[in-house]
Formats: structure tokens, sequence, C-alpha cells
């Protein structure tokens, strides 16, 4: 007679297998490395990422198989760096579409006002435009942040989740 109980090699492959799927489609996790985000996050914070926060996102990261939402503004976010494709966590500053302009060392714009490195000032020139579906990510310390200042506009593309906070957070 056959036992309905299932093996134990069996019911290991299928916790992987699962465990695969979240990771891939609903949940990642994460190490915040160095200050860019403090405050709000400490150097070595534990995150999760909630990777179907915008939609359901190609398992090999190359965009968004079914996209529903939006980052907004004010929300902390996962994203590849266009500068060199390592993942960042970093905060929606705007959303675009939306101009830009440099004024007196500052970024300005709708409710945004970053103060910028004289590095940072004649990179961007006089004005910026986000592009449509493209989102300007800053960190809470702006002087030692790489972020949009430095590498643009982050497409819809780049950002892999919404950051969930789990151990690490400081005051805010």
């Amino acid at each position: 007679m056959r036992s309905s109980r299932l093996r134990p090699g069996w019911a290991i492959l299928s916790a992987a297998l699962i465990l695969l799927i979240i990771k891939a489609f609903v949940l990642d996790a994460a190490i915040v490395d160095g200050r860019s985000m403090y405050p709000t996050l400490e150097p070595g914070a534990f995150v999760l990422v909630l990777r179907c926060a915008y939609g359901l996102r190609s398992p090999t990261g190359s965009g968004y198989l079914l996209r529903w939402a939006s980052p907004r503004r004010g929300q902390v976010v996962a994203a590849a760096s266009p500068r060199d494709g390592l993942p960042v966590v970093k905060r929606v500053a705007a959303a675009g579409p939306m101009d830009l302009r440099v004024d007196a060392g500052r970024l300005v714009g709708p409710a945004l006002d970053a103060p910028l490195s004289a590095q940072q000032e004649a990179r961007l020139g006089s004005s910026l435009r986000v592009p449509e579906l493209s989102f300007f990510l800053l960190g809470d310390n702006p002087g030692e942040s790489l972020d949009s200042r430095d590498y643009g506009p982050v497409p819809i593309e780049a950002v892999s989740g919404r950051v969930l906070v789990f151990g690490g957070w400081a005051r805010r």
C-alpha cells in the first residue's frame, strides 16, 4: 500500500521552489550599505523589498511583465543605479514628467529643493527634465549620497520595488 505522505526530498524541493518564486516575484531582502539614507535608515539596516508593489517584475530583472502602479513622491524604493547597475535604496523626490531647475546651488522643482555640489551643478546645467515613467531619486543624507543628482533620472524598469522597513530604522 502506498503512503499519502510527502517524502522529505519532495518537501524540501517544494519549499525551495516556493521560496525561489517568492524571491523572484514578491519579496527580496537587502542590507543598506553606506550612509546615504541616514538618518532614516542606519548603515547595515536590513530591509525587505516588496518586488510586487508596482507590478509583476520579470524574473530576469529586466523590467515589468505587468505594471499596476508607480512609485510616488516620498516613497523609499530599491533600484538599479544607471551608473553601474548596482542596487541602491533611495527616496523618490520627483516623478516624471517634470521640469527641475538649478538655482543658486540648489535643484528646485514642485515640492523639491535639494542642495547641489559644484560638480553636480556643473553636470546638470540650468535645468533638467524628468521624463515620463522616470523618477528622480535622492538619498536622505545629501552630503553622502550618490543619487539622481549624479546619474540622472531612473526609469521605472530599473525600480525593483518598494522598501519595507524591517530593522535599523532610525527615527524620522
